[in-house]
């Protein structure tokens, strides 16, 4: 009787650690959908000022082509990005039985090829964005009362590739850390079924 009594707090102590195991990775799952969230509303945030300011700005927009096409790359590249996020979204997790391990895995793997495949189209939109409003200044004559030569085209377009060099090394960076996060609770994941 008393080996009997052993073997049932042995299971409950085993159901129990993996109890507390489903629990954990649900807390990761919900971090990493907070941290997407957070991400989707502000790129709506800015997609709404961006909006806002060619409304505001129509007159300024509307004397040279290279502002506008800049505004479209703009709003372009920060749709693309909301969308794809958007794409990877899951609802948080409030109780165990909401949990189904398949479908996590199968959104973090999505999650995984969404930001290694997306990274460059979305910077290089952004920094042409950037390059037709620069070339937008050159008609106009001047930044900020600031006189425009050829030196310093030279200096503002070398700005926007060592621009585009560090945000590519910074996002790099940071997507490989999430991607090593997701790929260890894919395992955990895994291991849980």
């Amino acid at each position: 009787m008393e080996e009997q009594i052993l073997k049932w707090k042995e299971m409950w102590q085993e159901q129990k650690s993996n109890s507390l195991n489903v629990n954990e990775l649900i807390m990761r799952l919900n971090q990493m959908e907070r941290n997407a969230k957070f991400m989707r509303t502000f790129l709506i945030i800015a997609l709404v000022i961006l909006t806002l300011a060619s409304l505001i700005f129509i007159a300024e927009l509307s004397v040279s082509k290279f502002y506008i096409i800049s505004y479209i790359l703009a709003f372009t590249g920060a749709f693309m990005k909301l969308v794809l996020l958007y794409r990877t979204k899951y609802s948080a997790i409030t109780n165990e039985s909401d949990f189904n391990n398949q479908y996590f895995i199968k959104k973090l793997n999505k999650k995984i090829d969404f930001k290694t495949k997306h990274l460059l189209i979305y910077m290089s939109v952004m920094i042409v964005s950037i390059n037709f409003a620069l070339l937008g200044l050159y008609e106009k004559g001047t930044i900020f009362n600031f006189v425009i030569n050829d030196e310093n085209r030279l200096f503002f377009h070398l700005a926007t590739i060592i621009l585009f060099a560090v945000a590519y090394v910074i996002n790099k960076m940071r997507i490989d850390k999430n991607k090593r996060n997701t790929l260890k609770l894919i395992a955990d994941l895994e291991n849980d079924l």
